[in-house]
């Protein structure tokens, strides 16, 4: 249905999927997640990747699917021990930007069961729901490579960035490579979607916004339309300000996905006209008791987006507090507008 609107230009159309709808709020998800000592291990296991993918399709008329994954399994292929720890999130252990890290390659044989996986989520989807592949942006994946996990403010990988400008550059630049690597590696397997998470724009530096924030997912579309990649990309620049509209027009995304943060009405006045859009409402109200309140939001983005080809989903993932039947009238209210 996402690919159907970007090739039939139908600003009607309103596509729908959630960010993180395969996640905690769904009950099921912990069954799944039980059976694995690791969530690595759990990302790595082809029938629980099919399980959790397909599972929020038993809830929602949505019109995606998106592979059960997480961004870290790269620097985890890359050899940094990553783990995932209760109340606080990833741990990941330090690193050496050294030129034996630097030289390092993935083994692409190390993401078959995603490969088998995607294989078979694709036998069992109807012909006109997408599924999504993804990948962290090189920003946001050298924030958690280098802070060692999540932060408020990422300072150790700023602090990183402004002593060793050089090792930063050359630790992007592999980054960027994984990441065409990576994403081409899901189209060839079946994915008919990709999409690029900086979840951390918003701690890049204003000297480098371009470097870090715009050019790295350049040279990965670029890269991956080289390799004949002809499937739609998503970006979202999370929390990326007025940069978002820069990051719109010079990416090549062919989907901007705003951030719950960001005015909708301002983004659509100044952002690439080419460009489709995806997102914004807040995923938090999907928590709330307010129907009335989610009714207002869904209908004020739908009204700001009439005449605009736009994919209705949240500005970030749903949160393990987000209610099914709220999700479900957020569903209902699009497919009756």
């Amino acid at each position: 249905m996402i690919s159907k609107l970007i090739r039939l230009k139908n600003n009607s159309v309103k596509p729908k999927w959630f960010l993180r709808q395969s996640g905690r709020h769904i009950p099921e998800y912990f069954s799944i997640r039980n059976k694995h000592r690791s969530f690595i291990n759990f990302c790595l296991n082809e029938r629980s990747i099919i399980e959790a993918t397909i599972l929020p399709l038993k809830y929602y008329n949505i019109d995606a699917a998106i592979l059960f994954s997480d961004i870290l399994l790269l620097p985890h292929f890359l050899g940094q021990k990553v783990s995932f720890e209760k109340k606080i999130g990833p741990v990941l252990e330090g690193i050496i930007i050294d030129d034996k890290f630097l030289k390092k390659e993935i083994d692409l044989n190390d993401f078959t069961p995603i490969k088998k996986a995607i294989f078979e989520i694709k036998k069992t989807l109807p012909p006109l729901k997408d599924l999504i592949g993804f990948c962290g942006a090189p920003w946001t994946l050298a924030c958690y490579m280098i802070e060692g996990g999540s932060s408020k403010d990422f300072a150790k990988t700023r602090t990183f960035l402004w002593n060793n400008e050089k090792s930063f550059f050359k630790l992007i630049n592999k980054l960027t490579k994984n990441c065409a690597d990576f994403l081409e590696y899901q189209y060839l397997a079946g994915c008919t979607v990709l999409m690029i998470f900086d979840t951390w724009s918003s701690m890049i530096p204003d000297r480098y916004w371009v470097k870090f924030g715009i050019e790295p997912t350049k040279l990965i579309v670029e890269r991956l339309r080289k390799k004949n990649v002809k499937c739609p990309i998503i970006g979202l620049p999370f929390k990326s300000g007025e940069m978002l509209i820069q990051y719109s027009y010079e990416t090549l995304v062919d989907v901007v996905s705003i951030d719950w943060k960001t005015n909708l009405n301002w983004a659509l006045k100044n952002i690439n006209e080419n460009v489709i859009t995806q997102g914004n409402l807040d995923p938090a109200i999907l928590a709330s008791d307010n129907s009335l309140s989610i009714k207002k939001e869904v209908y004020r983005i739908l009204d700001l987006t009439q005449k605009k080809r736009h994919i209705f989903n949240v500005g970030h993932g749903l949160t393990p507090e987000v209610k099914i039947k709220n999700v479900k009238y957020a569903i209902k209210l699009i497919d009756d507008y």
